[in-house]
């Protein structure tokens, strides 16, 4: 059993995801679930710089020789017309998981991949060392996904994640997204996965 609760910014749905989550203060929450048998919530906010950042370093390490690149990329990505980057916190303490989505049309992915008008690319960097799939880290995208289509505008979500990533790849495919074609960037070969509103897996 499961409790919802959603909180879009103070717009609210109609005027869509990046203005509404654009008005909101760095620390507060736009969506919240919780879950019971264990009891626990996940919560959804902005990403916020000061606050976040050491975090991120301590998951991927190599990040933080680009420090000021990094920061730079976020706080771009927060005063855009057209991304916004989230962190999952659990019980709101415990971040789990930071989460990037970006109009399609917008994003590098978009010179080797055809989109259209509600497409919207998803990248998620995950709290986790392990090589398989943790059940909170599937809730973690599944928690996203209710709210970003929440958000008419969005019509479907993508995700590239590298090949050899068998656990990103695991939890795309739990959560309802389908894989497409395998597409190459100047780091890696990609695994394209597109989810919809149809195909999209809840908990």
């Amino acid at each position: 059993m499961e409790i919802v609760c959603s909180i879009p910014g103070f717009t609210g749905l109609k005027d869509g995801l990046i203005a509404s989550t654009g008005l909101n203060t760095k620390k507060e929450v736009v969506y919240a679930k919780h879950f019971q048998h264990p009891s626990f919530t996940l919560s959804l906010r902005p990403f916020c710089i000061p606050h976040d950042m050491p975090a991120i370093y301590s998951w991927a390490w190599k990040l933080s020789r680009a420090a000021n690149t990094v920061a730079a990329s976020y706080l771009y990505a927060g005063s855009s017309d057209f991304a916004r980057s989230f962190m999952v916190l659990v019980n709101n303490r415990v971040a789990i998981c930071q989460v990037d989505i970006c109009a399609a049309d917008k994003d590098e992915l978009y010179d080797a991949y055809p989109t259209s008008t509600g497409d919207y690319i998803i990248r998620i960097l995950m709290n986790t060392k392990r090589k398989t799939i943790r059940p909170l880290h599937l809730k973690a995208l599944q928690t996203c996904m209710e709210y970003f289509f929440m958000f008419p505008e969005i019509r479907q979500i993508i995700a590239e994640p590298e090949a050899e990533n068998k656990v990103f790849n695991e939890i795309l495919l739990k959560a309802g997204f389908q894989f497409e074609e395998q597409v190459y960037n100047q780091y890696a070969v990609c695994n394209l996965f597109v989810c919809t509103r149809q195909s999209f897996l809840p908990d």
